[in-house]
């Protein structure tokens, strides 16, 4: 049985087992954490609906996936998550085995008979093997994992020579690494004039700086931190780094382009590798390998490629009422 609630209308308790069926599941991510997302809900509040949808088996709350859809748009095409949100990945949450996860499929394809369609990018490492038979299309992608369960010796051991030279060379110039919790708007500043560089240049989607910082304000919530490389005094590069659990992800970020050549950013990522390892982290996901000439950077740290896939499914009412609507130009 599956029912639907705004996530705004989530009571505390509902909340707290959210977070206990997202600890629990093998696909825990704090992409699916619903702290973050009544933080995206309220800045979308006005163009976005986003909702949870929670499986239930006698009587008890067993899943749960989080879904968006844009208001006004008829037929219905959800979103798990909200591409534009800058948050990568969705799906279904539960604690369950490959056939729990079946009848939760189930169960959402049912939902999404009166013309619905849902588009799902799912944790890295997704058994997609019961998508596909429940007739799901699937495009896969993939993204990077260091496994930071290892000494610093180990996974210094693993990064290719050529990020090695960088990150000396970094260190030879006095480039300086420090860490900050963001907790006022005024931490995001130099990130958010980097990545708004850095936007303009490639033409990426720009948020307001208000909304990066609702998503990593730590007040009430810690969860993020940000890694700022400074020459002297100046700041030439940045990292907005998420954490749930033991893993950490590489949010955004970049390098002021007249500091490209100070080798910053391969400094960055090998004090994030040093945090994850110091902290006893499980892995640090560095998050797509998309864009060529980004992913051949990441591979320079070693590590192990894990899959991603873009899961759409569109019931046939759906179809049919869209290529009406595309018919009659509508």
């Amino acid at each position: 049985m599956i029912f639907k609630k705004a996530i705004f209308e989530l009571t505390n308790s509902e909340i707290d087992l959210c977070n206990n069926l997202l600890i629990a599941s093998p696909d825990r991510h704090i992409f699916n954490d619903i702290r973050l997302h009544l933080r995206i809900q309220d800045y979308y509040k006005n163009t976005v609906e986003g909702n949870v949808l929670f499986f239930s088996s006698n009587g008890n709350i067993t899943a749960y996936i989080i879904i968006y859809h844009i208001i006004g748009k008829k037929p219905i095409n959800y979103f798990s998550p909200y591409q534009k949100s800058l948050i990568t990945y969705g799906g279904i949450v539960c604690s369950g085995g490959r056939s729990q996860q079946k009848l939760y499929l189930k169960e959402l394809k049912k939902y999404l008979r009166k013309r619905r369609a849902i588009y799902i990018k799912s944790i890295p490492g997704t058994d997609i093997g019961v998508y596909r038979e429940l007739g799901f299309k699937i495009n896969e992608k993939q993204t990077l994992y260091i496994n930071t369960q290892k000494s610093e010796k180990e996974l210094w051991g693993g990064i290719e020579n050529r990020i090695k030279r960088n990150i000396k060379k970094g260190y030879q110039s006095n480039i300086r690494v420090d860490v900050i919790i963001p907790k006022i708007i005024e931490d995001i500043e130099p990130l958010y004039e980097i990545y708004s560089e850095l936007c303009a240049r490639t033409g990426l989607y720009l948020h307001s700086k208000s909304y990066y910082f609702s998503i990593l304000d730590n007040n009430n919530y810690e969860h993020s931190l940000i890694f700022y490389a400074y020459k002297e005094e100046q700041v030439v590069s940045a990292m907005a780094v998420l954490q749930f659990d033991e893993i950490i992800i590489s949010w955004f970020g970049g390098t002021f382009i007249k500091y490209r050549n100070t080798n910053a950013a391969s400094l960055i990522y090998w004090e994030i590798i040093k945090y994850a390892c110091s902290h006893n982290l499980e892995c640090f996901d560095l998050l797509g390998l998309d864009i060529q000439n980004i992913a051949f950077f990441k591979k320079g740290f070693g590590g192990y490629e894990l899959p991603v896939y873009h899961i759409s499914y569109n019931s046939f009412s759906y179809k049919v009422v869209n290529k009406i609507r595309k018919l009659i130009g509508r």
